[in-house]
C-alpha cells in the first residue's frame, strides 16, 4: 500500500469516526432535551399543586408538619393501594398533598390531599363514586359533602379530600375551614361538567347523576358514559349516554350490544322514528331498555316495565345531545 493509499484510508476511517459521533451527539443532545421537557412539565405540575396547598401563615394555629409529598399514577398504589386503580381508571394525573400539626406537643393533625383528575369530569365522577345520595352539602366547590373530621368536595378538575383528627372542640370545624381555602386557590368555576346537560330535566332524581369508568350496565363496549335516574308516571327507570370517539366506534358498541342480547337468548325489535340504530329489548337484571346510537353517542333507557314509558325521556335526551353537539 502506498503512502498516499494509507492517508487516504485514514482520512476515511476519521472521517467514519467523526460521522458516528456527530450522530451519537444528536442522539444525545435530544435524549436530553427529552428528559428535560418531561422534568419541567413535572416540575410545573408540581408547583401548581404546591399552590393550591394552604400554608403554615395562612392557617392559624397551624404549621406543616413535613414538606408536601407527590404520587403519579404509576406509584399511587403505594399511598392508598386499594382505591388506586379507580383514581387511575378516572384518568388521575397527579396528587400533592401535606400533612398538618397544631404544635410539637399535640397529637392533633390535618391532612389534605389533592388529586388533578386532568378533566372536570374525571372530578365529578371520583366524587360522586364516593358520594352517598342522602350525604348533605357543605357548599364548598362545585359540590361536597363530610361528616366528623372529614371533608370531600370537586371543583374543576381537582378532586380534594381533609381528613382531620383532633380532640378539642375548638378545633373541630378547622378543617372546614382548610377546606375553603383550597376551594378558594382553585382557578375555574363551580360549574357541573359540560357533559350533564346531554341528560334531560323531565323527572329527573337530583343527586342520581353519575359518570361510570369501566361498563355502563356492566357491559365493556359501554365503556363509558353518563347515568341518571327518572321518575315516570311512579316508576324509576335509569338512562345512559354512554361516550365515544368517533360514530363508528359508537356502531360498533351498538351492534355489539344486540349480539350480545341476541346470545342471552333476548329477541331485539328496532324501533321506528329512531333512524336504522335503535332497538327495544329485555336487558337481563334489568327489565326492558331502549337503546338508540346518534354521532358518537349511544344512549339508552332501561328498568322500563313497558317501552312506551321510556320513548319521551328518550326522544328529550337525543334532543339535548343535538343541540349541544350543533
Amino acid at each position: 500500500m502506498t503512502k498516499m493509499e494509507s492517508s487516504k484510508g485514514f482520512e476515511t476511517a476519521s472521517n467514519n469516526v467523526r460521522g458516528r459521533r456527530a450522530v451519537l451527539r444528536r442522539a444525545a443532545l435530544c435524549i436530553v432535551t427529552v428528559f428535560l421537557s418531561c422534568w419541567c412539565a413535572l416540575g410545573v405540575a408540581s408547583s401548581r399543586g404546591n399552590t393550591l396547598l394552604p400554608n403554615s401563615l395562612e392557617i392559624p394555629g397551624w404549621r406543616t408538619a413535613n414538606k408536601p409529598y407527590r404520587y403519579s399514577p404509576e406509584n399511587l398504589y403505594k399511598y392508598i393501594n386499594g382505591e388506586a386503580d379507580l383514581f387511575v381508571a378516572y384518568g388521575f394525573v397527579s396528587l400533592v398533598g401535606a400533612n398538618y400539626s397544631s404544635g410539637p406537643e399535640s397529637s392533633d393533625s390535618i391532612t389534605i390531599d389533592i388529586y388533578d383528575m386532568g378533566e372536570k369530569l374525571n372530578a365529578f365522577g371520583v366524587f360522586y363514586s364516593k358520594r352517598g345520595r342522602e350525604s348533605s352539602s357543605l357548599k364548598i366547590g362545585a359540590a361536597s359533602f363530610g361528616a366528623d373530621g372529614y371533608v370531600v368536595f370537586y371543583k374543576d378538575r381537582y378532586y380534594v379530600e381533609i381528613l382531620s383528627f383532633v380532640q378539642g372542640e375548638q378545633k373541630k370545624t378547622e378543617h372546614v375551614i382548610m377546606a375553603r381555602k383550597v376551594a378558594e386557590k382553585i382557578e375555574g368555576d363551580i360549574s357541573p361538567p359540560y357533559e350533564l346537560s346531554y341528560l334531560s330535566e323531565f323527572g329527573r332524581i337530583d343527586g342520581s347523576e353519575r359518570y361510570v369508568k369501566g361498563g355502563i350496565l356492566g357491559h365493556a363496549f359501554l365503556d363509558r358514559g353518563l347515568t341518571c335516574d327518572y321518575r315516570i308516571e311512579g316508576d324509576v327507570v335509569s338512562a345512559f349516554v354512554a361516550l365515544f370517539p368517533s360514530s363508528k366506534d359508537a356502531v360498533g358498541s351498538f351492534e355489539e350490544h344486540k349480539d350480545f342480547l341476541r346470545r342471552s337468548g333476548k329477541k331485539c325489535v328496532h324501533i321506528n322514528g329512531f333512524g336504522e340504530y335503535g332497538f327495544f329489548s329485555q336487558e337481563p337484571y334489568h327489565k326492558n331498555i331502549l337503546v338508540v346510537q346518534e354521532g358518537s353517542f349511544v344512549v339508552g333507557v332501561y328498568d322500563l316495565l313497558k317501552a312506551q314509558k321510556g320513548i319521551e325521556l328518550l326522544k328529550d335526551i337525543l334532543k339535548r345531545i343535538r343541540a349541544a353537539n350543533s
